[in-house]
């Protein structure tokens, strides 16, 4: 038995599909795109992966949002298997250079992505399946010489250093690891890209499609009809289940055939990729996919995925030929935008959004979900849906297509209400209301600020909480005229996916006024979750702001600009959209006191000479400091009303950042808001952020975890609000969650009650010798400090949308959002709170063995620093 199951289909947050098929050992082979949001999905199905042996990605490479899920996806079955990762595609070339623009941000310890190459393997082939890959042209494809193979070549020598097995200097738990730069010495990190155009690894290619052959099961021994002919148990029922001839004691000849049962044979399935209408012809034309031969197999096709681009029209009379020639029991399922349904496809973190929408209105809006599709025009053709299954058998083809499946907002309430858990309000009353308004009426300037808190989670996305994203907007009113900036700090994968379901209410006016304010974004730093979602944004930006000349400035680590030069390669090619000349590049640095240079670039062939002669940890070379960007940031202050912009860098990892920035609202009043990636506590960043009027802080850590705040430089709660107190901040919003963190976590608000925890972080930090202790630089600082009570505190969640006068509501509902969230957060985590005295001494002790681990690393430092100095 052979299953296919559905993991994504085109909705709002998903954007292309992808199939699971499961052969009958419990192997896995993922088929189609790896859209942003992957991830999640397969969390949210409880869909584990340590059984993959391959990703056949379909189609052609020509968008961030085919494959935008492919990193984070990597790091995750990284972590479920030590297994390689086998990935096929229509270009190894192509994919080989796509990855490569990763080096920047991807690590993982003992697992290679093997980057097969499909053009001229003839089949894929393990016990029980054998896929054949088969390419279209596109009607449109050109004369072009293929210079690539030596580029390539070049590029998977750089690959193959992407993934070391010792990555513990990336991954140090020594607190003070931060101080230097593990890619100083990686001389695969600092290569310049050559131009896939210039290779011709973009144009013309091929799409690709697979057609899948299940191979027969062979037929059961009968050792009763063995016997019967006159054959004894042993070493003859051995020949004969090999396929032998033996004879009995009459010497009659007794055939395999005769006491073995026919073999069991399954239909074949079809993944039939067609990327737009100048693919259609070929594929109509191509007489590949019917064939029938000893190595392909003589079964028919039963059951055929069309992933078909938005121009082709399946109700067209050349497709309904095509459809045609296949058996007329072939079931066929179909993706198109025009009939995918954009159901919610997080049905857990919409149960959660319907109970805080329930407690707190003003601050949530309910996903927006798309009226239903149209239906295919077709008898006996069914639309992809996530979570339907088709199952290979041999004599039959079962499935559950889930026409009918509709995750839409009544149902969800339905649900809710039905579990009896929590009490909702009435129906009509909770599932009507508007779409919170972009200008709220009769409010200050300073109340106009809204903070959309789109991601709130760490490291991986978890069913309760996406990875980390903050949308600002802030007003600037110049007397009869009022106008909103907006900018991302931070865009973990699927940021696109959340602003989708917040503003594409109605008529889309929202969304289409979002993306028209979107003035700049802010990366904090390269760690995957930060911003492999950025992409698919800046893209929509051009989306929408095509016929206008505005700009979009990014404020980035330079290494992430040099990889969005090297990945718009590919997007400037495709999509007349893009233009990379607006967007105005600033770096981090730039906004430093203490600037640092970049790194110099290697050449491609500089780089293989140094591989070929195994020269590859060298201390490289940095380029002379440039001078300030002046007349650009002057730009950028004019553009957007901005009065300054200040970075510290972060005490996280090299090259990470913080950021204060204080706009105009108006030509007397100001507004400042400072905001933290991640980092521990950094006295340099109360320095700039003095005086904000909103702090965004990272709060990775309960209190109870300090030890491995330490070790991974994150900040606990107390910390990041004693941040706020210390910058005379009145109001902070908490992000950046661990999966443990809410299921663990005592959320305290009264002032004696922090002032206490406080305290005991404070003689803990200083009686276990830590060297980050935010506590003692408060009590040395001269500056005039909150207390406690006089600090607004806010914990994020998930599409939450608030401004100044809103986030003081939130303690009077703290309590019910906490229980929400409890079981959710340690189911996501897969760990269970302590439930005895013994579970918890055991806590205590882990936290104990950290700490010796952490004083034993700083001893070992000091000592190799003095042998040094001797």
């Amino acid at each position: 038995m052979f299953t296919f199951t559905t993991i994504t289909h085109k909705t709002s947050d998903t954007s292309h599909p992808l199939v699971m098929l499961t052969n009958r050992e419990g192997f896995r082979y993922l088929f189609g795109k790896i859209p942003e949001g992957t991830q999640r999905v397969l969390n949210e199905e409880r869909i584990r992966l340590g059984k993959l042996r391959g990703i056949f990605l379909t189609g052609i490479l020509s968008s961030w949002s085919q494959i935008g899920g492919l990193p984070g996806l990597f790091l995750t079955v990284s972590d479920a298997t030590k297994k390689d990762i086998d990935l096929y595609s229509n270009s190894s070339g192509l994919l080989t250079y796509l990855v490569s623009t990763w080096r920047y941000f991807v690590f993982r310890k003992g697992v290679q992505m093997n980057i097969k190459d499909t053009t001229s393997a003839e089949f894929i082939a393990d016990s029980t399946v054998l896929v054949k890959p088969i390419r279209i042209a596109s009607s449109c494809q050109s004369e072009a010489s293929d210079i690539s193979s030596g580029v390539v070549s070049s590029l998977k020598k750089l690959m193959s250093l992407m993934f070391p097995a010792d990555t513990s200097a990336v991954n140090d738990p020594d607190p003070a690891s931060y101080k230097s730069d593990p890619s100083e010495t990686e001389i695969h990190t600092h290569v310049k890209l050559p131009d896939p155009l210039a290779s011709s690894l973009v144009q013309n290619q091929l799409a690709i499609n697979y057609l899948i052959r299940f191979l027969p099961i062979r037929g059961k021994f009968d050792p009763v009809k063995a016997k019967a002919l006159g054959i004894k148990p042993g070493i003859d029922f051995r020949k004969l289940t090999q396929g032998s001839t033996v004879y009995n004691e009459n010497g009659e000849p007794v055939y395999p055939d005769q006491v073995i049962e026919p073999s069991k044979h399954f239909s074949k399935a079809l993944i039939l990729d067609i990327p737009d209408s100048s693919y259609l012809q070929t594929a109509v034309n191509t007489n590949s996919w019917f064939e029938k031969n000893e190595e392909v197999g003589e079964e028919v096709i039963g059951v055929v995925y069309h992933f078909l681009g938005d121009d082709i029209d399946i109700g067209s009379e050349t497709y309904r030929t095509f459809l045609s020639k296949f058996p007329s029991n072939c079931k066929h399922i179909v993706s198109h935008a025009k009939f995918d349904k954009d159901v919610l496809v997080f049905k857990s973190a919409a149960e959660n959004l319907l109970k805080l929408k329930s407690l707190q209105s003003e601050c949530y809006n309910l996903p927006y979900v798309a009226d239903s599709n149209q239906n295919i025009p077709l008898e006996g053709i069914f639309r992809l849906h996530q979570q339907q299954q088709v199952v290979m058998k041999p004599d039959e083809i079962t499935n559950n297509y889930r026409q009918d499946s509709n995750e839409r907002w009544e149902a969800i309430y339905d649900s809710v209400s039905t579990e009896g858990s929590f009490p909702l309000p009435d129906k009509s009353q909770l599932l009507s209301s508007d779409p919170i308004p972009l200008n709220p009426a009769n409010t200050s300037l300073r109340d106009k600020v809204q903070v959309y808190t789109l991601g709130t989670g760490s490291a991986l996305p978890s069913i309760p909480r996406n990875v980390i994203s903050t949308l600002v907007r802030v007003p600037y009113s110049s007397g009869d005229k009022l106008e909103f900036r907006t900018m991302i700090l931070d865009g973990g994968e699927n940021t696109l996916g959340t602003i989708n379901r917040m503003f594409r209410h109605g008529d889309g006016s929202q969304i289409r006024q979002i993306f028209s304010e979107l003035s700049l974004i802010h990366l904090s730093h390269l760690h995957a979750d930060h911003h492999l979602g950025l992409v698919t944004v800046i893209n929509e930006w051009f989306k929408y702001n095509k016929s206008t000349a505005k700009k979009l400035y990014l404020i980035l680590p330079w290494q992430y600009n040099h990889f969005l030069s090297e990945w718009y390669r590919l997007e400037e090619f495709f999509s007349a959209d893009v233009d990379i000349n607006r967007l105005k590049y600033l770096s981090c640095e730039e906004f430093l006191r203490d600037r640092a240079p970049e790194y110099k670039q290697f050449n491609i062939e500089e780089f293989e000479d140094h591989f070929d002669r195994n020269d590859l940890k060298r201390s490289i070379a940095k380029e002379p400091l440039a001078p300030r960007n002046s007349a650009l940031i002057e730009e950028l202050y004019e553009e957007l009303k901005l009065v300054k912009v200040s970075t510290v860098r972060a005490i996280h990892c090299y090259w990470s950042y913080s950021i204060s920035l204080e706009f105009k609202l108006d030509p007397t009043e100001t507004f400042k808001i400072s905001y933290s990636g991640d980092t521990r506590p950094n006295p340099k960043f109360v320095d700039i952020g003095y005086s904000s009027d909103l702090l965004i802080h990272e709060s990775s850590l309960d209190h109870e975890l300090i030890e491995e705040a330490l070790a991974k430089k994150h900040s606990t709660m107390i910390e990041a609000m004693e941040m706020s107190r210390l910058m005379n901040c009145g109001h902070v919003i908490l992000t950046h969650f661990s999966t443990r963190y809410c299921g663990s976590a005592n959320f305290l608000s009264d002032q004696a009650s922090l002032e206490k925890l406080s305290d005991q972080v404070r003689n803990y930090l200083l009686s276990t010798g830590a060297a980050s202790n935010i506590f003692e630089y408060g009590l040395r600082s001269e500056k005039p400090t909150k207390s406690f009570k006089d600090v607004v505190v806010c914990f994020a969640f998930d599409m939450m949308v608030v401004n100044l006068q809103s986030m003081a509501k939130q303690k009077d509902s703290i309590k019910q959002i906490m229980e929400i969230f409890q079981s959710d957060e340690s189911e996501a985590d897969g760990e269970e709170q302590p439930k005895s005295a013994k579970e918890a001494k055991k806590k205590v002790e882990k936290q104990e063995l950290k700490r010796l681990q952490r004083l034993a690393l700083s001893s070992q430092k000091k000592r190799r620093v003095n042998e040094e100095e001797v």
